[in-house]
């Protein structure tokens, strides 16, 4: 019976060997992943379809974040970025830097994410003056310098230095530095606590131990706020919206007016609003979805945006903003 199945097996491919091979070059062609990331034209997401907050707001418009599609490089679409003028290359290195995985650099950026969320909450009831208290608040390792001298590792959440407790970035930033003085950190990484070593530099006239950080927290107040992302997503370049979706259902104040409001940049805890890449390929990925309207950070993200308008002829409104109050008042006049 084998005998038989394996001369069937051997006739066929012997008569079908070219159209095998075809199919064996696809399929490496389309598997094979090169060095360099693809960044595309997105699409924009419905706030209201990722936080659920507990208030009455009916918006007649709808609120809604930039993202860019971004894909690893494959020889086919290789071939399709240098044919089309919207498709970017980038190379891996100036995602993953020297010293870090590819792990690690999504850790990062998936941290970034959560602070993101953390920050639009804790901004967007401050700006509509409701009480709230922070608790659980958690530093982590996000990035170390290459010339640190220390042994912690990105994900490392840090918990004490020098038996001194650490919850926040400012107590940590807030301790005795000196330079060539070691300190022992203790930290928990996957659930396991371990006791680190590093020792103080000097980087551009300053002190520093020589990593980068990040910062979570909860928020306590009358509201329940449930924010909700695919795993799949991250960094923070949603927070301003994020920001603004809290403070227009909080305050019950309709910012949209009945428009399509598409809009990116980040947002730290003092409601300043952040620059971020990919500018062209949300605008447009705005224009593609029939946005009204389309927020972006002052400065050179602005700039870019008003530079691609003209040149792609986009009937869009593009308003530039730098604090959420800005962004707050040019929606209640536009």
């Amino acid at each position: 019976m084998f005998t038989k199945l394996y001369e069937t097996i051997k006739k066929y491919i012997k008569k079908e060997y070219k159209f095998i091979l075809t199919i064996l070059i696809v399929f490496l062609l389309m598997t094979i992943r090169l060095p360099y990331y693809i960044d595309a034209p997105g699409g924009i997401i419905n706030i209201s379809d990722r936080i659920k907050i507990d208030s009455k707001q009916k918006l007649t418009g709808t609120l809604n974040l930039a993202y860019v599609s971004e894909m690893e490089a494959t020889i086919p679409t290789y071939i399709i970025s240098k044919l089309n003028k919207d498709w970017d290359l980038i190379d891996k290195k100036e995602i993953i830097q020297k010293n870090e995985t590819l792990e690690e650099a999504k850790f990062r950026d998936q941290l970034s994410l959560k602070e993101a969320i953390c920050n639009a909450e804790y901004i967007g009831l401050k700006e509509a003056n409701v009480d709230f208290n922070t608790t659980n608040n958690k530093t982590y390792v996000t990035y170390i310098y290459e010339n640190a001298k220390t042994d912690v590792k990105i994900g490392d959440q840090i918990i004490e230095v020098d038996g001194k407790k650490i919850n926040t970035i400012k107590e940590l930033q807030s301790l005795e530095k000196q330079e060539g003085k070691t300190i022992k950190i203790k930290v928990i990484n996957n659930n396991k606590e371990y006791t680190r070593t590093a020792e103080y530099i000097k980087i551009d006239d300053k002190i520093v131990i020589g990593i980068g950080l990040g910062e979570t927290f909860d928020i306590e107040s009358k509201y329940k706020i449930d924010i909700n992302y695919k795993a799949r997503e991250s960094g923070p370049s949603g927070g301003m919206m994020m920001a603004l979706t809290i403070y227009s259902e909080v305050t019950e104040t309709d910012l949209t007016n009945g428009k399509k409001i598409v809009g990116t940049g980040t947002i730290d805890s003092n409601g300043i609003v952040g620059e971020i890449g990919g500018v062209k390929y949300k605008l447009i990925g705005a224009v593609k979805n029939k946005a009204d309207i389309f927020l972006v950070p002052n400065g050179e993200n602005y700039e870019e945006a008003i530079k691609i308008k003209k040149e792609k002829g986009y009937n869009i409104k593009i308003i530039g903003v730098s604090s959420l109050k800005d962004a707050i008042n040019e929606l209640k006049t536009n």
